[in-house]
């Protein structure tokens, strides 16, 4: 026994695994091994710790009631509860059914432990903000004041062979993604919530993610750092290059040219990344994180979608319902904050038109050209079909992701 008071007839027992978070007069009920977090009002929270503390559901109840200033329906908070997965069945031993035997979050990795929350502050500490904040705005001036700098679709063609520069520009654009998501899961580290790593996807688009849900559980100040870990790194890393490109520019230093056009492939990345960031609001980015974070919100993402759709067509019984048992805090936000969803479309939508497809024309054409001319000797030609399948599979992989996706979340069982 691990000293824990036992719990009451008819409680059950998945309570023991609630945590109870609290911000100011916000409370937040979570699972970590389940990665399931509701917000809930001071009542909520009452009962839950008088449930742990070994008391009856009535008895519970009464403590609720006496905390709202009005009588609760307890038995009711505990079918909400169970609605939101927050009650699944545990083991005699206290584990999740669905969270392996030791009980750890689903998608842990778990050798992150080796990393000692004091060696992962040491990157998050107010000295390395100050050079984050000092590269962000390097990087702007840098961008400002000299247009050789600025990015172009056609840097992506840092060599001579378009296939070999196209394929050598994809590992790169992952290795800088994968340490983008290592900086959130350090930084995560660093306030001690630990971390699940995975492959997923955002639209068409194939990505990494940092799965950081637990931090619901510290404050909302402590939150920051983690959210904006991953746009650290970038704008770090941009300004290094930023500046590496500028000396060679002004004549300071010299480099070899295939270095320097490989670093105006670096350039291109980043900067898309970062504004893919703010931009991708719609797609709770990092961007949306820092927002919703800033603006106190729970669930402002499905907020502003169903307002949205309120406003434009008309919800559906369901979604009604749904909409209404969102906080007023959220449906306050959402009110205005599909104009921010707006303006981001707006600046992803510039940023398809000047990058990616006269990208895309350019590489048609010259696949197209090479295609048609038909001639297997020709080493352009075979170059040209592997762009061909590349881009197919670019299209198909996301579908696959989504399709693995939904019959992971129909068995129960998506990291």
């Amino acid at each position: 026994m691990d000293g824990s008071p036992v719990l009451a007839v008819g409680v059950p027992a998945a309570v023991r695994l609630l945590m109870v978070a609290q911000e100011g007069d916000e409370f937040t009920l979570g699972r970590h091994d389940l990665g399931v977090y509701v917000a809930v009002p001071e009542p909520g929270a009452v009962f839950v710790r008088a449930l742990q503390a070994g008391s009856s559901i009535a008895a519970a109840t009464d403590r609720a009631s006496t905390a709202a200033g009005t009588a609760v329906d307890g038995a009711d908070f505990l079918d909400g509860l169970a609605a939101a997965g927050l009650l699944d069945d545990v083991r005699d031993d206290g584990a999740s059914e669905t969270s392996g035997s030791t009980g750890a979050p689903r998608g842990t990795i778990r050798w992150i432990e080796g990393v000692s929350p004091r060696v992962a502050r040491v990157f998050f500490g107010w000295p390395a903000w100050l050079l984050y904040a000092g590269a962000a705005a390097a990087s702007v001036a840098m961008l400002a004041t000299e247009p050789a700098l600025r990015p172009s679709y056609d840097h992506i063609w840092w060599l001579t062979d378009p296939l070999l520069a196209v394929l050598l520009y994809v590992p790169i654009g992952f290795a800088l993604a994968a340490l983008h998501e290592i900086w959130h899961w350090l930084a995560g580290r660093a306030v001690g919530i630990p971390a699940a790593f995975r492959v997923s996807r955002r639209g068409i688009y194939l990505v990494f993610e940092t799965d950081l849900s637990q931090l619901l559980t510290i404050g909302r100040r402590a939150r920051y750092g983690p959210f904006l870990a991953g746009m650290a790194f970038d704008v770090t890393v941009l300004a290094l290059v930023l500046a590496l490109r500028y000396a060679q520019i002004v004549g300071v230093t010299t480099m070899p040219a295939a270095l320097d056009r490989l670093l105006r492939v670096v350039i291109l990345y980043l900067i898309f990344s970062v504004v893919w960031q703010w931009a991708g609001v719609f797609l709770r980015s990092d961007g949306y994180a820092v927002l919703a974070n800033a603006l106190k919100c729970h669930n402002l993402y499905r907020a502003t979608v169903l307002t949205t759709k309120w406003r434009l067509w008309r919800l559906t019984d369901d979604e009604r319902v749904e909409l209404d048992a969102i906080g007023p805090r959220d449906r306050a936000v959402a009110r205005w904050f599909g104009l921010v969803y707006l303006a981001g479309i707006v600046v992803m939508w510039w940023m398809v038109v000047t990058f990616a497809v006269p990208f895309a024309i350019a590489m048609g054409a010259w696949v197209l050209a090479n295609l048609s001319a038909f001639s297997p000797a020709s080493v352009a030609f075979w170059e040209s079909l592997v762009v061909l399948i590349y881009l197919v599979f670019g299209l198909i992989a996301p579908v696959v992701i989504a399709l693995r996706e939904r019959r992971l979340r129909r068995m129960g069982a998506l990291l």
